[in-house]
Order: structure tokens, then C-alpha cells, then sequence
């Protein structure tokens, strides 16, 4: 039988350092995301959130006049989400296909 892993559980600051490192950092974007053990898909789904947060600090009238149901944001959600996992699969793609000319 399968166990369930758990998952891990990362505070606002550590999303928020890891994101700095993979904008301001040495390393590539990868390179971060295999260091920190999370996705790519999860990286940028973190970069998207802290965006749309800053966007809405800045103009907070904007979120009363453009107010969604639960289930347009849990489809947008699911929209960012798939994005995110199939920029992560071409990467990879592309990826294996370099390795495949050398």
C-alpha cells in the first residue's frame, strides 16, 4: 500500500525568499526550485499570487469593484495552475531535447 506524503507547508516569508532568490539570485529559476524542492509549477504559481497581492495593495478600490464568485477564482486557480504545469513540461522538453543533440 501507498503512503501519503505529506505535504510541506511553507510560511509567507520563506515563499518570499525563495521567490527573491529565483528574481534576484545567481542561480536560474530551476536551479532554485530543485534547491528549495518544489516545482517550477509552484514557483510561479507563488510569483503569480505575490503579483495579483501587489496589484491589490496598490489599488485597493479595485477589489470592491471587481468582486468574483468562489468559482470564477477557483477556475482561474485551476486555469494558473495547468499554465504553470505545462510551461514546467515544455521546460523540460526542451530540456531533454538539448541533451538528446549533444
Amino acid at each position: 500500500m501507498k503512503e501519503k506524503r505529506s505535504q510541506r507547508r511553507f510560511t509567507a516569508q520563506e515563499k518570499y525568499d525563495i521567490l527573491r532568490e529565483g528574481e534576484y539570485g545567481s542561480m536560474s529559476i530551476n536551479e532554485v526550485c530543485r534547491k528549495n524542492r518544489i516545482s517550477t509549477a509552484l514557483y510561479y504559481q507563488w510569483r503569480k499570487q505575490g503579483q495579483d497581492g501587489m496589484l491589490e495593495g496598490l489599488n485597493p478600490k479595485s477589489r470592491h469593484n471587481n468582486k468574483k464568485s468562489q468559482h470564477e477564482k477557483d477556475l482561474e486557480a485551476d486555469n494558473e495552475r495547468l499554465k504553470a504545469t505545462l510551461l514546467e513540461i515544455t521546460q523540460e522538453n526542451v530540456e531533454l531535447k538539448k541533451k538528446n543533440l549533444r
